[in-house]
């Protein structure tokens, strides 16, 4: 009896706390905004889009030069590796941009639907709008930036040879809305671009700078390098403009040459015209190089680009291997590519009087650096072809652009230096004017005063070719195209342009040739060109798969031969 009115006692008990209290049961908050308080505080709000920014690269790994004819990793099991042999596919493709562009889409859709409704400065009007007019056009931009990763990575023909981009995706969508959003034309999402880029050019200035007013600066000024400017916005339609008037592209007629030359000439005369330096070429090691048109945040002591790619004498692993085929796109000291009949290139020399930008760019046997000779040769030591697996070279080459040799990797004397990722520079904007003036009218095409000889002629100058018997003799639209595309090979090398540049050219041979390295031999008397790795591309794969998941999910075409 006792035991049954004790547990009546508890049952009654519990009763009475679960009806006295109310919100014993209620869900209590779980450190979530809402969107009320994200709204009432200008901070959090701009977080939408941070996290678009945050969203960018800022390190190379030189993963897509490494699936193009430029290099090679020594790593047997790098996704590069996999997809020269054949293993390109939908399921399982390393370049694509598109979970990662929609998510940051969703962000900036998110922002850009109440950058109006916040107040951004509660100590100015002005600088209240200010700030709505320059968050409003980063968020544009930033939506512009991304919508190119979709296009260059997964725009392509369809089976019914219609050229097909990405779904456009301009709202919020909610559980009511359809998802199942079909791709939009080339030509569609190329206006897309446009039309953002423009929304962001009317609120950005060219560069940032400081003026006269303090609460312009604050917004305006300075302070905000690392954001996306003006300046980078015009190159990035000239980009998007060279694209859509490429072979590859053009039968969508989104864009023309004299429009990817306007695009191209808009962003050279922001800059103040063509501003050229011999520092430029190694514009990588100062963080304010006048080449930069954008780029990220500084990063202090840093060696990660050297720890993977030193000669592993420095304890490097020796990760990206130029090929020879690179080594072969620079011309000699007097600018005559290798293969001229004038040319005094020699075999058995073969690095010797070359364009200087070889021993910038590239480390070949017997080169001094950081006070050390690199021995590449067979038998050559720790750095030489093969000498260990996985670390030392395959090509007979290591890398040497963006590689800062005051970096020191000795554990018991570890010394990091400032790195920086470059999202747009100046010279990609005079190689596209180049390249879409020729295309236009030839070598001696005139765009704003502006022709393709003099641009490849200044460059080469920069370089330290300042001989132009070669390229003063190039009389044919066809010659001056093979000169850029070698330039830009050249000048643009390892920054992620190659891969794509050669698939919007339909470069089919250098997409599907197999490349080459250099064998020197252990007394160093012959040097021997050999067959490395093959690049088992298709003609379809000119362009990138929609990701498989994507097909699974409902009927959204996918690109022919995927």
């Amino acid at each position: 009896m006792k035991i049954k009115n004790i547990y009546q006692g508890l049952f009654l008990l519990c009763l009475s706390l679960l009806v006295g209290c109310n919100d014993f049961l209620e869900p209590k908050p779980d450190n979530r905004l809402t969107e009320e308080q994200v709204l009432e505080n200008p901070i959090l709000a701009e977080g939408w889009l941070l996290k678009a920014y945050k969203g960018l690269p800022n390190n190379y790994n030189f993963n897509t030069d490494a699936s193009s004819d430029d290099a090679e990793l020594n790593n047997p099991n790098a996704a590069s590796r996999r997809m020269n042999s054949g293993g390109w596919a939908a399921n399982d493709n390393p370049f694509g941009i598109w979970s990662k562009a929609y998510e940051m889409n969703l962000y900036l859709n998110t922002f850009i639907s109440y950058v109006d409704d916040i107040e951004w400065s509660w100590t100015s009007e002005d600088r209240d709008q200010y700030y709505r007019t320059r968050l409003k056009a980063e968020a544009h931009a930033l939506r512009a930036w991304y919508g190119f990763q979709l296009l260059q990575a997964h725009a392509g023909k369809a089976n019914s040879g219609e050229l097909l981009g990405f779904p456009i995706v301009t709202s919020v969508l909610t559980a009511e809305d359809d998802i199942n959003i079909q791709r939009s034309t080339f030509a569609e999402c190329v206006d897309y671009i446009i039309q953002d880029c423009d929304a962001a050019l009317a609120g950005l200035p060219d560069k940032w700078e400081d003026t006269g007013d303090a609460d312009y600066n604050h917004v305006f000024g300075l302070r905000n390098e690392n954001r996306i400017n003006g300046l980078a916005i015009k190159i990035l339609k000239s980009r998007l403009a060279l694209y859509a008037a490429s072979p590859a592209y053009d039968d969508a007629a989104a864009a023309t040459w004299q429009i990817a030359a306007d695009y191209a000439l808009e962003a050279v005369q922001a800059n103040g015209g063509m501003v050229l330096d011999p520092s430029d070429i190694t514009y990588y090691l100062d963080f304010n190089s006048a080449e930069v048109a954008w780029g990220a945040s500084k990063r202090n002591n840093a060696n990660n680009w050297e720890a993977d790619n030193f000669p592993p004498s420095l304890y490097g692993e020796g990760l990206t291997n130029p090929t020879q085929d690179f080594v072969e796109a620079f011309p000699m000291a007097d600018g005559l590519p290798i293969g001229h009949p004038a040319s005094t290139f020699d075999p058995s020399n073969p690095y010797a009087n070359r364009d200087p930008r070889l021993s910038t760019y590239v480390i070949y046997n017997g080169m001094d650096f950081k006070g050390s000779i690199i021995r590449t040769y067979v038998n050559g030591g720790a750095d030489g072809i093969g000498a260990s697996n996985n670390i030392a070279t395959v090509s007979g080459y290591y890398l040497k652009k963006f590689m800062d040799e005051n970096v020191v990797l000795d554990p018991t004397n570890n010394v990091g230096t400032e790195h920086y990722y470059t999202y747009a520079r100046m010279t990609e904007a005079y190689l596209n004017l180049a390249e879409a003036a020729n295309e236009l009218g030839g070598p001696d095409q005139s765009i704003g005063g502006f022709t393709p000889r003099q641009i490849i002629n200044d460059l080469r100058a920069r370089a330290g070719i300042t001989n132009t018997t070669y390229i003063d003799g190039v009389t044919t639209r066809a010659e001056m195209r093979d000169v850029i595309h070698n330039e830009r090979r050249i000048e643009l090398s390892f920054e992620g342009h190659r891969f794509w540049d050669i698939r919007r050219w339909e470069e089919l041979d250098e997409i599907t040739t197999d490349v080459k390295g250099m064998r020197i031999s252990a007394d160093q008397s012959t040097y021997e060109i050999f067959d490395l790795a093959e690049r088992n591309y298709k003609t379809y794969q000119v362009y990138g798969p929609i990701p498989f998941n994507e097909i699974l999910k409902y009927d959204i075409q996918q690109n022919a031969g995927w």
